[in-house]
């Protein structure tokens, strides 16, 4: 009997565990592409209290210790609020950005393309507002 209290007690415990191990994270964020099927250079300036991830397939530093990204890349927001302005390194390709999870079969409707394009949170919302800023 007290076997099977204990088996209960240690099932209840691997039970609850694993419920709060398989919460889904989604990430908030946007994904950058370039808009042709060379790969575009691109830097991401950051206002506010902004703290982002940056994945890329691609970057350097240079020597003002600025850092240049390739596409594909990401841009993932961490924590805080505020913009992000992500612009190509040169005039010969554009960029299209997108929410991260977007569908592929709305991309094309979502996406905002150009040669430069702010993404910005408001606060500790669970999306991003992207515009553009010169096309």
């Amino acid at each position: 009997m007290r076997g099977l209290q204990l088996f209960r007690g240690v099932a209840l415990v691997t039970v609850v565990a694993a419920s709060a191990c398989s919460e889904a994270h989604t990430e908030v964020g946007v994904d950058v592409f370039s808009n042709d099927t060379v790969p575009t250079k691109f830097v991401v300036t950051v206002t506010g209290t902004l703290a982002i991830a940056l994945r890329s397939n691609n970057f350097y530093m240079r020597q003002d210790k600025s850092l240049v990204l390739e596409t594909p890349g990401s841009l993932l927001i961490q924590k805080g609020a505020g913009t992000a302005t992500i612009a190509t390194l040169d005039n010969a390709g554009r960029i299209a950005v997108q929410p991260t999870g977007t569908n592929p079969d709305s991309s094309d409707a979502v996406a905002v393309v150009g040669h430069e394009v702010r993404m910005t949170r408001v606060g500790e919302e669970r999306r991003v507002k992207l515009q553009l800023i010169r096309k």
